[in-house]
């Protein structure tokens, strides 16, 4: 049922007036106009609801990948670390061989050096020894005479 009490027309074609729906409510829009804005004021608070939803669900996606990024961060960083780790202790290895190289020369020199005087102190028992053995033949052999 429409009743219309008081009809205005605005800019020459658009009518304005009171009526009333089914249940005798009073609108201020007529009753089709009235269930349109009302479907679509549903809707819209539909679309709001899964706007929102899908806000948190981003919002929640959003947190797992920034958790994730923090954790590949840390493997990053710890990745970093031990490559560092392992480049210092190839310095430190190197550091060692040469090292061991530079002693390792040194006694070499040393044992060369050792065995040349050996050698040589060989070589001076032997004339030593010569020398005693043709002292002895000589002072035995001149005390027979």
């Amino acid at each position: 049922i429409v009743v219309r009490f008081h009809n205005i027309k605005m800019n020459g074609d658009v009518e304005r007036g009171v009526f009333f729906d089914e249940e005798y409510q009073i609108r201020i829009l007529e009753v089709d106009k009235f269930n349109l804005s009302k479907g679509l004021q549903d809707n819209t608070n539909i679309f709001i609801t899964n706007v929102q939803q899908l806000t948190a669900l981003v919002e929640k996606y959003l947190s797992q990948i920034d958790q994730q990024v923090e954790r590949i961060e840390a493997e990053k960083l710890r990745a970093v670390g031990l490559r560092n780790r392992v480049a210092a202790l190839e310095e430190e290895r190197r550091r060692k061989r040469k090292e061991q190289e530079r002693l390792i020369g040194e006694k070499q020199e040393e044992l060369e050096r050792l065995m040349t005087e050996e050698q040589s102190l060989i070589k001076v028992k032997q004339e030593q020894e010569l020398l005693i053995s043709k002292l002895s033949d000589s002072s035995s052999g001149a005390a027979f005479d």
